[in-house]
């Protein structure tokens, strides 16, 4: 697939409490219920990743769901040493398409160059707010997923009293 316009991708460092594989499969199993209720019907969990791919015209029934705009994706968890990173991508083939389709209506009617620039400005507007909306979206239900994903891992500190002692040291307090 191709970068830029038609896809996103992102990897952060994660801060986990249990085994990555552990974390991994309940982190994907929340995921897939979620995709589950979105009508994303092609879904494939491996170890450390999940893919999926969405229905066409989901959106004719899914309202203003997260993943209405994604046309396919992947999450995969990563270790490298004692570090654990998620990566996503997602892509967004399927709406790019159709903006690229109604593009041609413009330039096929016999209108002024006014109308069809302004024609041309507002689908591909559009189609920027589909994606900057569906990035922020997408990023914040992985952070979402992590965050419930970890309290149901009981994240803790490993040791309180060392927590408390640095709060303390670094902001005067003990």
């Amino acid at each position: 697939m191709s970068a830029g316009i038609l896809s996103h991708s992102r990897m952060d460092e994660i801060v986990i409490n249990i085994d990555p594989d552990d974390f991994a499969k309940e982190f994907f199993k929340k995921v897939d219920t979620r995709l589950q209720e979105s009508y994303v019907f092609k879904r494939n969990i491996y170890d450390k990743r999940i893919d999926f791919k969405g229905s066409v015209f989901r959106w004719a029934w899914n309202s203003w769901n997260l993943f209405n705009t994604i046309t396919e994706g992947e999450i995969e968890f990563e270790t490298q040493g004692e570090h654990t990173f998620i990566n996503h991508k997602i892509y967004f083939t399927e709406i790019f398409t159709i903006a690229f389709i109604f593009t041609i209506i413009p330039l096929s009617i016999d209108v002024g160059a006014g109308w069809r620039i302004f024609v041309l400005l507002l689908i591909w507007l559009s189609y920027l707010a589909a994606y900057l909306i569906s990035v922020y979206r997408f990023n914040s239900f992985i952070a979402e997923m992590l965050i419930e994903t970890n309290k149901d891992a009981r994240y803790e500190f490993e040791d309180d009293k060392f927590e408390e002692d640095e709060f303390g040291k670094e902001f005067g307090l003990g």
